[in-house]
């Protein structure tokens, strides 16, 4: 049979290593260039002697490159420490939040008290009368009888059963599995409760034959042992070493959800080790107990001979004459040994043997207490991380120094006794050598720093200067902290280096070129051989999780092509930096049982992903209309009696910036704000100027666009306030820029609004602590587009697997309509398959709409009062009829809310095709995607 073929991943031939081999090399090339006038390759010759120290200098290179990653990558000090803040072991980067039941009862088991667990889908049936307007819902049937009416069930709530561990505190038990499934609850789900598993218990009778020398009471206390792990299988931890010894990978034993203090689920109240897998889906509930079964198990203990009968039955017992093989056990229930009427005789060989009770349940008692022991002795364990020895791999000494002492360039020197001429020589020789020293320095250089340049480090720049220049640097505090460029370092070892230079130029030469190297005012090719070489490392380590951002980067550059290189590195050095954060927790939802409801970052694992993926700085839950941008009217100076419209940006009281002339319309204020907004972040649209007198200082911001500064349009924007000095007028300008930047972060965010959690809730009001059947009134349910005959063309069911994604649809890049589409992609892309988005982008700035109409600000105060209420009802165990009706008003409020928000998008404008208008390519008309405008 054919081998398939394949890519070699190792495709290193080592020929950098050999010495011959590069000489060789370095022979044939220079036969090419020069055949015709060099034709001695003996090693005599001094252009040999001089290709062999360059082959020696290659080797060294190679063999330092080829060393072990770990040792690479290896810090001076605080080794482990560097490398664990670089990489993400094992125990950070394998382990995901539950998803699948089998990973939540993984993550249960680990809980003190827990012996086993179970989660079920609940049923919740939801009743809709269609023939009514507004359609009628009730969590009851209907009692008249009706052809238009339909019913479903609430999907994604579940209900957890719980197999205690003798002694344990059900109360304390079940608060920590409520704690645990809302820290890692999936997204668009919810518990529905959380009980006891119910037990239906058996009746075993039997008559046993035992070994002469046996203990009878051992052998009672090992039966009785392995009937209940029959009946209930217990959950054995495993070290790491003895899952690698079980036959489990790296990545297998990692799998899932691994309680861990610093990782991906937090280790409060939990214990033991590893669970393997398939023992733990095998622990499922039974739903047959087979007398065979037995049989085999208790005959497996040792000193049992035979059993001479054996019989099961119910606890309220059977005829053990019909011979019961097989008892079913009802579902959601586990089987459980009924002590008090079972009964085992025992014998050796025809001797009855009678047990003492006391004792045989001492030695049952320690089997239980050796086993719990042993079991919750087994920790979590991270996989050992490399722990590489430092090597001074940038230490490189100019090769001159191995040269034979004839050639006089080493630090012997030529013979004082010499000519000038072969004095001369020898410098000329030291300076054409000094050429392939500096290449070679360089390469080692960049290989000492591969650990800084494989970091996410966000404040990476190009400011490392090798000591050994730190003397010829200016004592300003630019340098202080100035260590080694990345990709360069001067050469070390050369006798009389400065008899080769220009002492006068050569230092000023080097501080102009480390000045360029190592302050923000680089020339453009600085700049962007910077922003090249880290964007490839970026994008190398963000390679390594398969995760792109191509298309992130090509629209940045689209919005935004001055600043977009610096908010790309930004968005991927935050990506980098949270990815253990981000991708264990990708599909869940946010804890419903944290306290703090509003101004948190307790936010769903989906937010915080796609935050990162589209360049949004903070992505927690929050005002997102702010009050730093303002509109608002004021009669001209000119008694017309028009009212016109003006523009300001606050930091709380004080005015930053205002528009400079007035606007007709809301709109046309509205879109010179962003236009603003555009030029504000950059220093040189600011023009300081003096007042007429000369004594005082103001700043205006101007349309670089604009050529003719008569023109209105040249002034966009002005700072009413004066300073008696230019420096104090820079200063507000630098404030305002830092401002502003602060403002547009912030302006930026989302909500995300899980549909399952606007359910309304189970409560009776009137009798909170009865059993009675809930009241919720129909007009607090969601809406649903439906007809009177109950056909609908969407899922009638609103609330399961379903979301509504809220954001701000006024600021500068969420205006944006390619942005838009991004954005909507990423989203769809990364909510998990099963759930279904509404993406919305809403609300006007301050000003645009009366506060009733303002759809953003009505959102996230109903947003926040909702939850607040949301909070008391997940963490309260009886709401008292007040809280009921507080919590149905809030929820009323906040559908009403959703139901009204709907998409803002810029406006266009229509040009007459015969006229001699242009149209502007951020003033299109685009179908389904812009308003038209005012006229």
């Amino acid at each position: 049979m054919k081998d398939s073929p394949t890519i070699p991943k190792d495709i290193d031939l080592k020929n950098d290593l050999d010495f011959d081999f590069l000489k060789e090399l370095g022979i044939r090339y220079i036969e090419k260039l020069g055949g015709n006038l060099w034709t001695d390759y003996n090693t005599h010759d001094p252009g040999i002697t001089i290709l062999e120290m360059l082959c020696y200098a290659i080797t060294d290179l190679s063999q330092r490159i080829d060393m072990p990653i770990e040792n690479l990558l290896a810090s001076e000090k605080d080794n482990l420490a560097n490398m664990h803040s670089r990489f993400l072991s094992a125990i950070h980067i394998l382990p995901t939040k539950p998803v699948s039941a089998l990973d939540y009862r993984n993550l249960f088991a680990h809980i003190k008290g827990v012996k086993n667990s179970w989660i079920q889908e609940h049923n919740h049936p939801v009743y809709l009368k269609c023939d009514t307007d507004p359609s009628q819902w009730s969590y009851n049937p209907f009692a008249a009888a009706s052809d238009n009416k339909t019913e479903f069930n609430l999907k994604g709530l579940n209900r957890i059963y719980i197999d205690l561990e003798e002694k344990a505190d059900p109360a304390i038990v079940f608060e920590n599995v409520k704690k645990a499934y809302h820290k890692n609850r999936n997204l668009c789900e919810d518990l529905a409760g959380i009980e006891p598993i119910p037990e239906q218990s058996i009746c075993i009778c039997a008559y046993i034959d035992i070994e002469p020398e046996a203990d009878e009471e051992l052998i009672y206390a090992k039966i009785i042992k392995a009937v209940e792990d029959y009946f209930s299988p217990p959950l054995t931890f495993y070290s790491l070493q003895e899952m690698y010894k079980r036959g489990y990978s790296t990545d297998e034993i990692f799998e899932g959800p691994v309680p861990w203090n610093t990782g991906c689920i937090n280790s409060e109240f939990l214990k033991g080790g590893f669970l393997d897998h398939k023992e733990l889906e095998n622990a499922e509930l039974r739903t047959e107990v087979r007398l065979s079964d037995l049989v085999r198990i208790i005959m497996a203990i040792k000193g049992v001979k035979v059993i001479k009968d054996i019989s099961i039955s119910g606890c309220q017992g059977l005829d053990n004459e019909n011979k019961n093989w097989i008892i079913c056990i009802a579902g959601n229930h586990k089987p459980k040994l009924c002590q008090n009427n079972s009964v085992f005789n025992f014998s050796k060989d025809l001797l009855p043997v009678g047990i003492n009770k006391n004792r045989a349940d001492k030695i049952l008692a320690d089997i239980r207490e050796k086993e719990k022991i042993l079991n919750e002795s087994k920790i979590i364990e991270d996989v050992e991380f490399p722990n590489g020895e430092y090597m001074a791999v940038h230490q490189y000494d100019a090769m001159q120094e191995d040269f034979p002492k004839t050639y006089g360039i080493s630090s012997f020197g030529v013979a004082a006794s010499s000519t000038n001429k072969r004095k001369a020589e020898a410098k000329q020789l030291k300076a054409y050598l000094l050429f392939f020293d500096q290449v070679l320095a360089n390469y080692f250089a960049q290989l000492s720093k591969v650990k800084d340049l494989l970091s996410v480090d966000e404040n990476l720049k190009k400011l490392y200067v090798e000591n050994g220049i730190r003397s010829i640097l200016p004592d300003s505090d630019e340098y202080k902290d100035a260590t080694q460029i990345y990709f360069s370092q001067p050469v070390k070892g050369v006798n009389g280096l400065g008899e080769l230079l220009n002492e006068d130029e050569y230092p000023k030469n080097v501080r102009n070129a480390m000045h360029d190297a190592t302050t923000q005012s680089n020339t453009d090719f600085a700049q962007e051989t910077f922003y090249l070489k880290r964007n490839e490392l970026l994008d190398h380590l963000i390679a390594r999780f398969a995760e792109r951002f191509g298309e992130y980067v090509f629209i940045m550059k689209m919005i935004d092509e001055e600043n977009y290189q610096d908010i790309v590195l930004k968005a991927k050095v935050e990506f980098l930096n949270e990815y253990k954060k981000i991708s264990c927790s990708r599909g869940t939802g946010f804890d419903l049982c944290y306290p703090e409801v509003w101004d948190t970052q307790n936010v769903s694992g989906a937010i915080k992903r796609i935050a990162r993926l589209t360049g949004i700085e903070d992505y927690s839950r929050r005002n997102l209309l702010i009050d730093a941008i303002e509109i608002y009217d004021e009669k001209d100076k000119v008694e017309d009696g028009v009212i016109e419209y003006r523009w300001r940006i606050k930091n709380k009281d004080q005015i930053l910036l205002s528009s400079s002339k007035h606007y007709l319309t809301r709109n046309a204020a509205y879109n010179e704000i962003f236009q603003t907004l555009k030029y504000a972040l950059n220093k040189s649209n600011y023009k300081i100027k003096k007042t007429k007198s000369g004594n005082k200082t103001y700043f205006n911001l101007i349309n670089p666009t604009v050529k003719d500064k008569s023109s209105e349009a040249w002034i966009i924007a002005r700072r009413i306030a004066y300073m008696d000095k230019k420096s104090k007028s820079e200063d507000a300008r630098d404030e305002i820029i830092a401002f502003l930047k602060k403002m547009i972060a912030e302006e930026e965010g989302l909500y995300m609004i899980e549909h399952i959690l606007l359910r309304p809730d189970n409560y009776n009001k009137n009798h909170p602590s009865g059993n009675l059947p809930p009241d919720a009134e129909s007009n607090i349910f969601m809406a649903s587009c439906i007809e009177s005959d109950c056909t609908s063309c969407d899922p009638v069911d609103p609330y399961s697997f379903r979301v509504t994604v809220v954001l701000p649809g006024w600021t500068t890049r969420f205006r944006n309509v390619e942005f838009r589409r991004y954005f909507e992609k990423i989203v769809r892309n990364e909510l998990p398959a099963h759930i279904l988005s509404r993406i919305c982008w809403i609300g006007d700035i301050r000003g645009m709409v009366p506060d009733d109409d303002n759809n953003m600000l009505q959102l996230q105060l109903r947003y926040k009062l909702y939850l607040e209420n949301l909070y008391i009802l997940k963490t309260k165990y009886l709401l008292s009829t007040s809280e009921i009706e507080t919590l149905r008003e809030s929820l009323k409020n906040l559908v009403e809310q959703l139901n009204k928000l709907y998409t803002i998008y810029m406006s266009g404008r229509l040009y007459d095709c015969n006229a001699d208008e242009k149209e502007l390519d951020d003033n299109k008309i685009i179908l389904g995607r812009t308003n038209i405008g005012n006229l």
